[in-house]
């Protein structure tokens, strides 16, 4: 019998990606008044900026989960309830030091999670990196 893999983590947002997400947000919401577009343009471009980083970042910082855990049933996502909610793991990618995994939990709902040093430690981390590499993790029916 083939012993299943499992790994179980719990997940809060990077202040670095929030903090850097936030900076993105000012800088583009400043750079309409340093252009030559009219008064009404600036204002508009600010104003949709506001709104729509508002509500990534609002996004972003309260996830909806607060744990990821891999079992041999597949991908699980627990909510603050501690309900469990099944998940698919669509899409992942080792960027340096940032692991970046895609899951769809429903048949509209999908969630991208960004994993730095900051939010996850070294131990799962390496097991995370192990455990992505191998190609059957990633398609669990």
């Amino acid at each position: 019998m083939k012993s299943a893999p499992t790994i179980a983590f719990d997940y809060r947002p990077s202040r670095a990606v929030g903090i850097a997400g936030a900076l993105l947000c000012v800088a583009a919401g400043v750079a309409p008044w340093l252009s030559a577009l009219p008064l009404y343009a600036c204002a508009g471009c600010s104003l949709a900026v506001i709104a729509w980083g508002g509500r990534a970042l609002k996004q972003f910082w309260n996830p909806g989960f607060c744990r990821i855990a891999y079992r041999a049933s597949g991908w699980v996502l627990l909510d603050v309830n501690a309900t469990e909610h099944a998940a698919v793991l669509e899409s992942h990618a080792h960027l340096g030091v940032l692991i970046v995994l895609g899951f769809r939990t429903g048949s509209r709902s999908r969630l991208r999670v960004v994993l730095t040093p900051d939010n996850l430690d070294a131990q799962p981390r390496r097991r995370l990196v192990l455990m992505l590499a191998r190609a059957e993790i990633v398609h669990v029916a």
